[in-house]
């Protein structure tokens, strides 16, 4: 299955002028997260082909403004698409996607979006002193479970053992966002450690990754590291 970066926001100056997020397509139909700019989502759906009328599932990895921005967009004229989030999204942000009229699936636990792709279901995690819910995306691939994360606030490697236990199968690629771009070295090195040690095989850090993060990533995976851009598509 192929997984193509839409949009993404990772350096410092992207982020002062809030060009900052992240967007996947999986496959032709399933959306996970639509990045923090409305305009530069739609501008890069036209620049990279993508038929935005295929797309019938977009998931929500947490209500943070970047990742989704782009959904106001894409649900304007459309009833027929289901969006997925967590229970403890802001009830502001639920009202206002039901004010649409489109299906909405509060994913407390794991859940099924289509033939080979999940929701984790709801994870707890902080920032900055704030309660964050969040959930990642799971596909099943020959090569394993590839685990796809918008930010990873309840942790990377929490994320990996709550997949691992509720699928019973091992994670063989992650990718996305793994917010470590404020951690110490030592910290980040102990995550890498940690996932190493889940099983995990091939990695692609980006978004809030940090840079930093990503060098020692790129070190400790070798071969396995993948480095992705927008527009790049990516097999699972």
């Amino acid at each position: 299955m192929k997984l193509t970066l839409i949009a993404e926001g990772a350096t410092k100056w992207q982020r002062f002028i809030r060009r900052w997020g992240v967007s996947f397509l999986i496959g032709d139909d399933v959306l996970f997260d639509t990045f923090g700019r409305a305009d530069i989502f739609s501008r890069n759906i036209n620049r990279f082909n993508i038929n935005i009328n295929r797309i019938q599932h977009v998931v929500l990895s947490h209500d943070d403004w970047d990742h989704i921005a782009g959904l106001w967009y894409l649900i304007s004229d459309r009833k027929d698409i289901t969006v997925y989030i967590c229970p403890g999204f802001k009830q502001e942000i639920k009202d206002r996607i039901a004010s649409f009229g489109i299906n909405i699936i509060e994913a407390g636990e794991t859940v099924q979006i289509k033939d080979n792709i999940y929701s984790t279901g709801e994870l707890y995690g902080e920032s900055d002193g704030r309660k964050i819910y969040e959930q990642s995306v799971v596909v099943k691939t020959t090569n394993g479970l590839a685990g796809i994360c918008g930010c990873a606030h309840p942790g990377a490697v929490s994320i990996v053992r709550r997949v691992k236990e509720n699928f019973q199968e091992g994670v063989y690629s992650l990718i996305g966002g793994f917010h470590l771009k404020d951690n110490a070295d030592k910290t980040n090195l102990n995550v890498i450690k940690d996932l190493k040690g889940l099983g995990i095989h091939k990695i692609a850090p980006m978004h809030c990754t940090g840079k930093h993060a990503a060098e020692a990533m790129h070190e400790a995976f070798g071969q396995g590291f993948v480095r992705v851009k927008e527009g790049d598509g990516i097999e699972l």
